[in-house]
Formats: structure tokens, sequence, C-alpha cells
């Protein structure tokens, strides 16, 4: 399949949607630079907080593979109810698709681990989908940094935007003079 170039479009709050794959507690501790990644992810769900863009959450059997880190429950409070999948992606979910994809928003910003198995299968078929698809690079890894730098370069050539926590932070606000600019600049900082 051929895969249309989708990576230049601009971030609107009012059609993102953060979907946080499988970041689990029995799993993490094995990802390389993984207290970098948690970092990122606790900031991006901050700032959505913030913003009030919606936030889904998956988890890949979590019989074996454990819960959502509990840092990331703790920051999600009533919002957290995690998607129960055995599929790799997301999107080989018929249940998830139906739920999921019919929300009105067609920008997908997509965290969480392993790169290279779950995060690029999900991105893959959100790609197929026709969804604007965004992997917040420094919110997403893999045991091996070989695998985690294949899985970018899988997911550029299908035509996802490769991008930072910071970058779309900003990107979504626009302004300075946007309401919430201290309260983003502020946890940029790592002052929230």
């Amino acid at each position: 399949m051929v895969f249309q170039k989708r990576s230049m479009f601009t971030l609107h709050p009012s059609q993102c949607v953060l979907l946080l794959v499988d970041l689990q507690d029995k799993l993490f501790p094995l990802i390389s630079q993984n207290e970098r990644l948690l970092e990122s992810v606790k900031k991006i769900i901050r700032g959505f907080r913030i913003l009030d863009i919606p936030i889904v959450v998956s988890e890949q059997y979590p019989k074996g593979l454990g819960n959502t880190l509990m840092q990331i429950t703790s920051l999600l409070g009533e919002s957290y109810h995690p998607w129960i999948k055995t599929t790799f992606s997301c999107m080989d979910d018929p249940k998830f698709c139906n739920d999921h994809l019919t929300l009105p928003r067609k920008q997908w910003l997509v965290m969480g681990i392993e790169a290279h198995i779950c995060v690029l299968q999900t991105v893959q078929g959100l790609c197929k989908a026709g969804k604007e698809v965004a992997v917040i690079q420094d919110g997403i890894g893999s045991r091996s940094e070989e695998n985690f730098k294949i899985a970018i370069e899988e997911m550029k050539m299908m035509g996802a935007r490769i991008t930072s926590s910071e970058t779309v932070l900003f990107e979504l606000l626009k302004d300075s003079k946007h309401p919430e600019f201290k309260s983003i600049a502020h946890l940029i900082k790592g002052k929230n």
C-alpha cells in the first residue's frame, strides 16, 4: 500500500486527540530512556488537560503487562478509562475504531511504547484511515535504540509527522496572547 504524505499540517486544538499507547508498568522499566519519555508524557497530559483536548489510553493485555503507570493515571484522574486490547495496533480492534474514530477530530497525536510494535502499527492504521498523525518523538520508546530509530523512519515513510512535546504545546497555543500561554509556559519550564 502506498501512503499519502500528510506530515505537513498545523495542529488545531479543536481537531486534536491524544492517544497514549500501552504505557504499562511491567514493560516500562525495560524501555530505553524511560524517564525522559515519562516526563514528556506527563507534560503533554498536563498541557492537553489545560487546553481541554481529549486523551485516549490503550493497554495491551494488562494481565501480562500490568496497568498504565500510576504517574499517568493520577494525572488523568476520572478521565482514565483504558481501552484494553490484545491486538498490537489499536486500529486492528474493530470496537476501538468504532468507539474512537468516530470522534469529530482528524488529528491524532501519539505517544507510548513500544515504538516499533504497538505505536508503529497503530500509526500505520491511523494513516490508512486518513487521519493526520503526529508522533511525539520524545514521548515514544523501545527497549533498544535501534528499534526506536527504525520505527521513526518507518512512521515518516507512512506520512506521520514526527515532532516534540514542546513543539506541539506551542503550536496549539499559536500566540503568546493565548489565555493559557502562561500556564503552558510554566509547564514547559517545569514549574507545574
